[in-house]
């Protein structure tokens, strides 16, 4: 399999060349830096263009809401691994109240940091919740949650129930 591209894709060296078996491509309008072009050619599905710079295509809202339930697990791991690395080495209380007085105009927006990816990951949670529970394949109805239309929709009153959420729990004062 030494002709087969290392890096995907699956297209042997010599297709679309002349050989010994085969008159080649040409015939077809194969352009003759096809193979160049090939090399260059994003496997797909691949998020950037072939330049790198720009997106490739847009990630649809269900895409998008799901990547975020597992970036908003990971945090909350990450966050539930710091306070408790913080209440081993003395006093959590004692950290949060310093913090607030060393800077009071951050508190809104930690408050926001912690409290974002605690209701994202709840709701998101509920909605897969909610799924599991709904027909799907080929027992699945129009009207289905689990059709296109209802995962965009539920994906984004995802978003906009976890912004105002978010909000809510945030502005709430805990003195």
């Amino acid at each position: 399999m030494q002709h087969i591209r290392a890096h995907g894709g699956g297209v042997p060296e010599f297709w679309g060349k002349d050989s010994p078996y085969h008159p080649g491509t040409g015939f077809l309008g194969t352009p003759p830096d096809h193979l160049e072009r090939v090399a260059k050619r994003p496997v797909s599905p691949h998020v950037f263009e072939i330049d790198g710079k720009g997106m490739h295509y847009k990630f649809p809202i269900n895409a998008t809401t799901s990547i975020m339930n597992r970036v908003t697990g990971t945090v909350l791991t990450l966050g539930t691994w710091a306070a408790g690395a913080v209440a081993l080495q003395g006093d959590l209380v004692g950290a949060v109240d310093a913090f607030k007085a060393a800077a009071p105009a951050l508190v809104l927006p930690a408050k926001f940091a912690v409290a974002f990816p605690l209701v994202y990951h709840y709701l998101g949670g509920a909605r897969h919740v909610f799924w599991d529970k709904s027909l799907y394949g080929n027992m699945a109805k129009k009207d289905s949650p689990l059709e296109n239309p209802m995962v965009d929709r539920s994906s984004q009153v995802l978003v906009w129930g976890s912004v105002v959420g978010t909000l809510a729990v945030a502005s709430v004062s805990l003195s």
